[in-house]
């Protein structure tokens, strides 16, 4: 009885140790190959949430492969998104979680953003999935600005540059505009916007800047203009200000009007070129006679007092008469000399 006793026992034992080796047995053959990775979801939902409050949502991550997998990455295509990976490398049929955090501050409606797991998987080395919510509307304000940049171009030192910005209300609650920070060169008309400010929704008004450059220094210009409000999602709006100063250039610019023209049936008694002079100095120019290159040009004014700013035009005029002595087969060039008083300041040393 005893031995058969024993050799019950003895049968048993063999059984567990072969149900042992057929487990795992069956085991190696289930996670065997390359590195496979398989996530819990493709899409983790998060269902309806509020802007203001910032949402988790786990993913699990398990190798089905026979050999390790390695993550090498989480790339996520949102700032608004976070990823925390507990293990970077999963042994055979093992698994680890996937944080995703999620911050709907500034969404509004469905929200899909996507991110890419990176691993040694080799069928699917850049796995996609999402994380997905339904974000609830919250009344709020919501400015709005014609434009962030206000670009001066190349402006000649003394002179100014004016934009008129359009602020608008795009929410549904009233819009505060408690402040605004500008540089000192900078102006508007106070009286006419005067802070704190407050539009209904849907409502706009237009502030007209002028950009004073008779102070500044030349060379690159960076500033801002900075509006203070109760948009949650924008409490500080800038208005960026680029552009470049030059010194103011004291010249006379010149360009012609009309050429001279000529041809054989010509009735007139004549022809005339017209060119217009501008005088872009801060300085009063004085032309004291107006001189050509050839006695047929006859320039129509020999002196003129031309104030800042200020346009003239000047005539040349060629006879018919002396037509004969010309070859109008071929363009004729000929010049216009300008005699221009330039003054010379200074101031004798005393002794």
């Amino acid at each position: 009885m005893q031995k058969k006793g024993f050799i019950f026992i003895i049968i048993v034992i063999v059984a567990i140790f072969l149900g042992i080796g057929y487990f795992v047995n069956s085991m190696n053959n289930q996670f065997s190959g390359p590195p496979a990775l398989t996530v819990s979801e493709e899409i983790g939902d998060l269902g309806k949430i509020m802007p203001d409050k910032v949402q988790t949502h786990i993913f699990t991550l398990k190798n089905e492969g026979g050999e390790a997998l390695v993550i090498e990455k989480v790339q996520a295509t949102c700032g608004c998104t976070a990823t925390v990976l507990s293990e970077e490398e999963i042994a055979p049929g093992k698994t680890t979680p996937l944080e995703v955090t999620f911050n709907p501050k500034g969404y509004e409606g469905v929200v899909s953003k996507p991110f890419y797991i990176y691993s040694n998987d080799p069928e699917t080395p850049k796995k996609r999935i999402a994380i997905k919510a339904d974000i609830e509307h919250i009344a709020s304000p919501e400015i709005q600005i014609s434009t962030n940049l206000w670009n001066l171009g190349l402006l000649t030192k003394g002179n100014s540059n004016k934009l008129a910005l359009i602020i608008s209300n795009q929410g549904d609650l009233n819009l505060d505009i408690e402040s605004i920070d500008i540089p000192e060169h900078i102006h508007y008309d106070p009286e006419l916007l005067i802070f704190p400010k407050q539009l209904a929704p849907e409502e706009e008004v237009e502030i007209s800047f002028t950009y004073d450059s008779s102070e500044q220094e030349t060379g690159v210009v960076r500033e801002y203009v900075r509006l203070v409000t109760n948009d949650p999602n924008r409490k500080n709006v800038t208005l960026r200000i680029e552009g470049y100063i030059k010194e103011k250039e004291h010249i006379v610019s010149i360009r012609p009007l009309e050429h001279i023209v000529t041809n054989e049936n010509a009735e007139q008694d004549g022809y005339e070129a017209k060119f217009l002079l501008k005088n872009n100095s801060e300085e009063l120019l004085q032309i004291v006679s107006v001189q050509s290159s050839v006695d047929y040009l006859k320039p129509m004014s020999q002196n003129m007092n031309l104030a800042p700013g200020e346009e003239r035009e000047i005539i040349i005029q060629i006879n018919q008469e002396q037509f004969a002595d010309l070859d109008i087969n071929k363009e004729l060039q000929q010049y216009i000399y300008l005699n221009i008083t330039l003054p010379v300041r200074f101031t004798p040393e005393l002794q």
